[in-house]
């Protein structure tokens, strides 16, 4: 299309010196005007407003000695890029730079990048950022005037009181102050990507810091603790924490399970799949977190449970007859109807449980956490635990479970300590020196 575009010759029309001219065989709502010295204006116009011409320009900078010195490249070129103009224009892929605010930029964010590029939980989570938090703030700048300074004094007013949504007193959580920062960074990479802006005020900005809490998790005693209060729960439940706490599996993960991913004959489980949310009222169903697919071997134990417990899912759905909403699939942890579970009722039942059995402060991904841990006990060597908790790569197990391997190693160590010759040598030296004389 575009070089049907492009292909009447400008003839005696075109110089590059000129001041304007318009292509042979175009229409006038396209023309090229020469600026500086090494700079054409391309104009499209789109119609009238209130009686006068509506325009749209973008500015073409040709830097190449050698495209500027042949006059039949240079005209190709310049005729190129203003046939792609102008079907962008025409298309409404175009996004007009001039007195844009931030909060209008959002929207064009959102549609020409973030429901292309992002996934589904992440998209709504920034725009979620940029509603509650970013628009409200600067959203009402132009984004073209928007300095360093503006998003250094806007995420420090976070920091202070009067920011939280919730009415809780202090500032917004320095998390959250973080991913804002990253929602920032993803709209101002994508403006100067699209020359919307010259320079990125983000660019030379450290990322805010947070302050990582102390991982927690159990040691064996607390597991043996922990699998015992489990049995006083429904048999579904108590499965699906402990397919967290031993095979060390994501709550979406767990989540998206269907029968056909356990494999009873070989003892393990295949990971292919991940149920993040649900969009009006059903789930959505992506790759693993890290696009990651394993196999998770689990102990016979497990599987004799989770074996008849397939008989009793069996049963139920038998019941249910045409209630049954799941379709095609096999759900392992269902609604009663064939449905997965939301991923937050997982979240919440975790938490009554953990309040009725007093253990305070664990949280549900602290199963994860606690597989790892107990694996690294037994000396089973990190490359290993990366493949079976899903990680990308051996660097972010080892950044991450680092300083529980150097807690097992100090203490391995000091497992020597009663070899230390001093606990049951007297005066050894002493001794020798006597037996010498």
């Amino acid at each position: 299309m575009i070089n049907n575009l492009i292909k009447p010759s400008l003839g005696l029309f075109f110089s590059p010196y000129r001041r304007t001219y318009i292509p042979k065989g175009a229409d006038n709502m396209a023309s090229i005007q020469k600026r500086g010295k090494n700079s054409w204006l391309l104009v499209v116009e789109t119609g009238y407003v209130k009686g006068k011409r509506k325009k749209r320009t973008r500015t073409v900078h040709i830097e190449d000695p050698a495209l500027l010195k042949t006059k039949k490249r240079l005209q190709e070129h310049l005729e190129l890029e203003l046939a792609k103009f102008k079907i962008e224009v025409e298309s409404g892929e175009y996004i007009a730079p001039e007195k844009m605010r931030l909060q209008d930029f959002v929207e064009e964010w959102n549609q020409k990048f973030a429901q292309k590029k992002l996934g589904i939980k992440t998209r709504k989570e920034q725009l979620g950022l940029m509603k509650n938090h970013i628009s409200p703030n600067i959203g009402h700048m132009r984004l073209d005037s928007i300095k360093p300074i503006h998003i250094v004094n806007f995420l420090h007013q976070l920091e202070q009181g009067g920011s939280r949504l919730d009415g809780k007193t202090g500032g917004l959580a320095d998390s959250t102050i973080y991913q804002v920062d990253k929602a920032l960074r993803s709209l101002f990479s994508r403006a100067k990507e699209w020359k919307l802006i010259k320079d990125n005020p983000m660019k030379e900005l450290s990322r805010p810091k947070i302050m990582r809490k102390e991982m927690n998790y159990l040691d064996e005693n607390g597991t043996y603790l922990l699998l015992t209060a489990l049995n006083e729960i429904e048999m579904h439940w108590r499965l699906f924490f402990i397919t967290s706490l031993i095979g060390g599996l994501r709550r979406g993960e767990i989540v998206a399970l269907e029968w056909k991913h356990i494999n009873f004959e070989e003892n393990y489980i295949d990971v292919e799949q991940s149920i993040p949310l649900f969009e009006d009222g059903q789930p959505v169903i992506k790759e693993t977190k890290t696009g990651v697919t394993r196999k998770v071997s689990m102990p016979e134990w497990y599987m004799n449970e989770l074996r008849d417990f397939k008989e009793e899912w069996e049963r139920e759905k038998d019941g249910c007859g045409d209630c049954w909403e799941g379709g095609v699939r096999e759900f392992v942890f269902q609604n009663g109807l064939g449905l997965p579970f939301y991923p937050t009722t997982a979240t919440k039942r975790w938490i009554e449980f953990r309040n009725e059995f007093k253990f305070e402060g664990l949280r549900l991904h602290d199963m994860r956490h606690t597989m790892v841990a107990l694996l690294i006990e037994e000396g089973v060597h990190l490359k290993a635990i990366q493949k079976r908790a899903g990680h990308a790569n051996y660097k972010t197990t080892s950044d991450t479970y680092g300083h529980v391997s150097k807690k097992v190693a100090d203490s391995t160590a000091k497992r020597f300590e009663k070899f230390n010759p001093s606990h049951f040598v007297n005066n050894s030296s002493t001794d020798r020196k006597n037996h010498d004389s």
